[in-house]
């Protein structure tokens, strides 16, 4: 549930949409869609009105023959100078800009690619040169007398890698490709010397390593009901927190306690030409939407699983969303819909319908299995209806008919649509696309990756080199269940699309388990984290850090130790600073307790948690993390929070679980 809008312009193109539907309407339409209480009535009320402000369907898909050669001749002379990086860069351009529609342009494509092969083969990146001679390979428009050079070059590959038996296979195909060359017989001669010379002379090559050390694989164990939440994790439901996360056994720190794949993401537009549209990955080596240059993918399965579902949707409005200045939420609203067949939704109209009436008080519709792939979950995440005042919900609806208009655009529907013309169908999906804007605002989640900074930054006394910065959004039904608290449970990191989700601390049965919606006590004021959660949120944050008002980081002394008492179930703590006596009575329950204990447990830290500092500045993050998590077990066990060291540790533990997820291509692990 964080918030996961994009940074806006001052005044969008989508806002002043929005701005002039509404004011098409009449006082009398104003008042009778307050009075509206269902979803299709108010699309069906403001349709005519939106429809008057016109919405600019850029049909240039950004592809450009002329530019494409441009970025090869470019390419060309970067690479002669061996100038690689730029030569890659001009390459690629050439390959997000380059048409798909004739021979002519999947000639050059082809062209491209292969030389962006040349540019890797220098680099000593031999995996990329397989997938880049595959690429054109699989295009097909690869000029047959240039064949052989990219079948020498995979040999050459093969023989870097000490593959014998690939390595001659690739010569082979090398000799059968030269006699469809342009080599005069005298050059063709010499080709097929020099191509017997390198099949029994084996050069050792000095090769870049590849190969990334892959840590112990942690299983994780599911429950049979919410199939994306550990075993020990349950769900309840109250009339003031709603549906909320709690534990039913104890939960040790560091425990995977969520791993759930996205009902749906979205790459924002940010990083449309950076990231993988479909699994998110960071691209270096990117393959082209053969339609459009607006978004980008990590291989040819990808982009083919994309054109399979939601882009082949998208693609022809892709632009046009993009220049909207549309929030990200926009994007997933649509992409709920985009990514499924018109038949999916349509089965469920007749379920569903009454639902979407704002009165209807119908139960949660209840399944065996809570899965993340069931649209029905996603219909029935908390949306503050009760709450959201009518005037908003104007603004809503005109967004939904703006994406609605979209679909129709990008002949979503199987039938003939109108612009102007509104027919029962698309009012349901109308219906479905407003509902989906108000559920994103309080369920949506960033989907994000690790990337270096140039300058350290300061966390509470620890410098880092990086930041998890957002590169989409997705929707996680399982982990939009999870309540807020300023000082959070979990840790969560991506790998892909995939949310990942850890404990911080160590958790006891019976307690909630809390995620983080944005502001943490340790550097935000009490005052500014209420406003902030009041406004996008819309409540009062009733955690721990807030009703007994902690104290920020910066504001906490390393002298004062929080001891509980040591009768199971007491709340009391006892506020140790420096030479107390050693005993205290407990307020509540009137027990006498000893700190000496505690302090004689605390003394292991001296050793545990300078060994796991230093694993972690070496990058050995995995051991660190053990280690960390050791110590602040410790730290939970003899002491109770707010205090600094605990704060550090945790930091440390984040700093390791993140590590494990999404990273841009060019990140460099820099921890320190």
């Amino acid at each position: 549930m964080s918030d996961s809008r994009d940074d806006k312009n001052d005044y969008t193109v989508f806002q002043k949409y929005c701005e002039k539907a509404i004011g098409q309407l009449s006082e009398e339409c104003i008042q009778s869609f307050k009075e509206t209480t269902d979803e299709g009535s108010r699309i069906v009320l403001l349709y005519q009105a939106a429809t008057k402000i016109p919405i600019t369907i850029i049909e240039l898909n950004g592809k450009n023959f002329e530019v494409s050669q441009e970025q090869k001749t470019k390419g060309n002379s970067y690479f002669a100078k061996k100038d690689y990086a730029n030569a890659l860069k001009a390459y690629n351009e050439g390959i997000i800009k380059c048409p798909q529609n004739t021979d002519e342009s999947r000639e050059l494509l082809s062209i491209l690619i292969s030389n962006r092969s040349a540019t890797y083969f220098e680099l000593k990146e031999y995996k990329k040169v397989f997938n880049d001679i595959d690429y054109v390979l699989e295009i097909g428009n690869y000029p047959a007398h240039l064949k052989y050079k990219i079948w020498i070059r995979k040999a050459k590959c093969y023989d870097a890698l000490q593959n014998e038996r690939l390595s001659s296979e690739a010569y082979d195909e090398a000799l059968k490709s030269l006699k469809f060359s342009k080599l005069d017989e005298r050059s063709i001669e010499t080709k097929i010397n020099e191509i017997e010379k390198a099949r029994d002379t084996k050069i050792e090559f000095a090769t870049k390593n590849e190969l990334v050390p892959v840590d112990e694989a942690e299983v994780f164990e599911g429950d049979n009901e919410y199939i994306a939440a550990h075993f020990k994790v349950k769900f309840q439901q109250d009339a003031y927190q709603g549906r909320y996360a709690i534990a039913e056994d104890n939960i040790e720190a560091g425990t995977i306690i969520v791993e759930e794949n996205a009902h749906c993401a979205v790459v924002d537009t940010k990083h449309a030409l950076t990231n993988c549209q479909y699994c998110f990955t960071a691209v270096e080596q990117l393959v082209a939407c053969p339609t459009c240059s607006n978004v980008v993918f990590c291989s040819t399965i990808c982009e083919r699983l994309a054109n399979k579902t939601f882009h082949k949707i998208e693609c022809p409005i892709q632009a046009s969303l993009y220049s909207s200045g549309a929030s990200v939420n926009c994007f997933l609203a649509l992409r709920i819909v985009s990514q499924k067949h018109f038949s999916y939704f349509n089965d469920k109209k007749n379920k569903l319908k009454d639902y979407l009436n704002d009165h209807c008080k119908k139960n949660i519709i209840k399944k065996k299995t809570y899965r993340y792939d069931d649209y029905d979950n996603v219909f029935f995440l908390c949306r503050n209806e009760a709450n959201r005042k009518r005037e908003e919900l104007l603004h809503f609806s005109c967004m939904a008919i703006f994406l609605l208009r979209l679909l129709k655009f990008a002949k979503y529907f199987p039938f003939e649509t109108v612009d102007e013309t509104l027919k029962d169908d698309e009012v349901y999906f109308g219906s479905l696309l407003l509902r989906h804007l108000q559920l994103l605002q309080f369920n949506a989640h960033e989907v994000s990756e690790l990337r270096n900074i140039d300058k350290s930054h300061e966390f509470e006394d620890l410098m880092t080199k990086y930041e998890n910065a957002a590169i989409g959004a997705g929707l996680y039904p399982t982990l939009a269940l999870f309540n807020h608290s300023c000082d959070p449970s979990i840790v969560r990191y991506n790998i892909k699309s995939k949310m990942v989700v850890r404990t911080i601390k160590p958790i006891k049965a019976g307690e909630i388990i809390y995620e983080n919606y944005g502001p943490l006590y340790t550097s935000t004021q009490m005052e500014e984290r209420q406003k902030i959660l009041q406004n996008n949120y819309w409540f009062e944050c009733l955690c721990t850090p807030c009703v007994e008002r902690w104290p920020m980081y910066k504001e906490m002394k390393e002298n004062e130790l929080r001891i509980p008492c040591k009768t199971p179930r007491c709340p009391f703590v006892f506020l140790l600073e420096g030479d107390d006596d050693p005993y205290f009575t407990c307020e509540f329950c009137k027990s006498i307790n000893c700190i000496l204990p505690n302090l004689k447990g605390l003394m292991v830290l001296d050793e545990i948690l300078p060994e796991a500092e230093n694993l972690f500045k070496l990058g050995q993050l995995q051991a660190a993390m053990k280690k960390f998590i050791s110590g602040l077990e410790i730290l939970f066990k003899f002491t109770k929070p707010p205090h600094p060291e605990i704060i550090k540790v945790q930091q440390r533990i984040r700093s390791c679980m993140v590590h494990l997820g999404n990273k841009a291509f060019d990140y460099k692990t820099d921890l320190l």
